[in-house]
């Protein structure tokens, strides 16, 4: 049976993803897989981390921050679609402007 695998880095972080043949006994059968972790990772984690048991978040309270103020500033950034409007808009306003029908 294949199967995902993660490849941690030295402090339980997920560094890779892999697909490994897996045995009946839930083994690693792939000679350069082994000592990979085999537990999915459960949704919701942004930086998955293993403590040797079961995932945890390994998200700092500083990357959490800087994550959410990073989607902050994403969210309130204009459109193509809401800039191009805007364009019209301005161009509608500057010709009504200069045929005097707008001051």
């Amino acid at each position: 049976m294949r199967k995902q695998v993660y490849q941690l880095d030295t402090n339980g972080v997920l560094k890779e993803i892999y697909v490994a043949e897996i045995d009946e006994h839930g083994n690693i059968m792939d000679e350069d897989k082994q000592g990979f972790v085999t537990v999915d990772i459960p949704s919701g984690l942004f930086k998955p981390k293993w403590n040797s048991t079961q995932w945890i978040e390994g998200e700092t309270v500083e990357e959490k921050a800087e994550r959410e103020a990073q989607q902050l500033l994403e969210s309130l950034k204009p459109t193509p679609s809401e800039i191009a409007d805007a364009e019209l808009e301005i161009k509608i306003l500057s010709t009504l402007t200069e045929l005097g029908v707008i001051q």
